[in-house]
């Protein structure tokens, strides 16, 4: 008896479930069905957010914040030269004008207040604190930029050690019998590297309507490489003169090897210079003292008695 009204009560229910579905609108499933999408998008989100790096999720929105802030204060000569240096030293870290202004203003203000907090929980004297806000003002103002010229001159050491040979795989592209473009494709495929990838945006430009000459010599100005702008020059005037293109290469090669066996040259010869420094203030002293020291302890034991 107990099973037959457990039966006839669940046929019930579906018996009016089914009847007040059929009076649902087509429309409210629906909306039904993008509302649990748009839920299920929502619950996915956090997730996302918490899987980022911590670096992603408050360093740098934190420093974007602050530097927004200093970017509508800072002068425009400052922030354009800031946009050139992170733009020449391959935007390290991903960052931007905002974040490393950010980190400036940061560094100007904060240590400052910290070592105001470490003054009065260790009671320092006026003078020595006013030193030392002083030089934190002065580290947070110099710190960024030197993180860069660090970055610019080790990008610019690299491409200046890759360019003979990129310049040579280049040479015998076009010898070969491709194009200038493809060359540098080929270049981008086989070769990685910070002027590969420099050529890659080179090639981008150049399919969205810049002319070559313009990518080339903004390519030259964001390196910042002596020996690069010599061979943009010489490839521009190639094209525009109708001279062989190999041959130009060829020669740009050449003296682009010429000139790192030049550099070498002279850093062996300032090596000997450079190394007179810690020899006289390091083994030398040392020297003095193993072999006079023995002397000294005698001459002082014979005065003594």
């Amino acid at each position: 008896m107990e099973i037959a009204i457990l039966l006839l009560f669940i046929s019930l229910s579906c018996l009016f479930y089914n009847v007040f579905n059929l009076k649902e609108s087509p429309k409210a499933g629906i909306s039904r069905r993008l509302y649990y999408i748009k839920q299920q998008t929502n619950d996915a989100m956090p997730e996302d957010e918490l899987g980022a790096s911590f670096e992603e999720r408050i360093i740098k929105p934190v420093l974007e914040g602050i530097g927004k802030a200093v970017l509508r204060l800072a002068p425009k000569e400052m922030i354009t030269n800031m946009a050139n240096k992170i733009i020449m030293a391959g935007k390290p870290y991903s960052w931007g004008v905002k974040n490393w202004l950010g980190i400036q203003a940061f560094m100007i203000l904060g240590l400052p207040v910290l070592i105001l907090i470490l003054y009065i929980q260790f009671r320092m004297d006026v003078g020595d604190l006013f030193l030392i806000i002083l030089a934190s003002v002065i580290i947070g103002l110099l710190f960024p930029d030197m993180i860069l010229n660090a970055k610019i001159r080790k990008r610019q050491s690299e491409i200046t050690k890759s360019l003979p040979d990129i310049m040579d795989l280049l040479t015998v592209s076009v010898e070969a019998g491709l194009t200038f473009d493809s060359a540098l494709s080929k270049v981008v495929e086989k070769m990685p590297g910070p002027l590969a990838r420099e050529f890659e945006i080179v090639l981008q430009e150049i399919k969205v309507g810049k002319t070559k000459k313009e990518a080339l010599y903004q390519m030259s100005d964001r390196i910042g490489v002596q020996d690069l702008r010599s061979f943009v020059s010489a490839v521009v005037q190639a094209e525009q003169l109708g001279v062989s293109l190999g041959r130009v290469l060829r020669l740009q090669s050449e003296q682009i090897r010429l000139n790192r066996k030049q550099r070498i040259s002279e850093k062996a010869m300032k090596a000997p210079i450079k190394m007179l420094i810690p020899m006289v203030v390091f083994i030398f002293p040392v020297i003095f003292i193993v072999l006079l020291g023995p002397i000294v302890i005698n001459l002082i034991g014979i005065f003594a008695k």
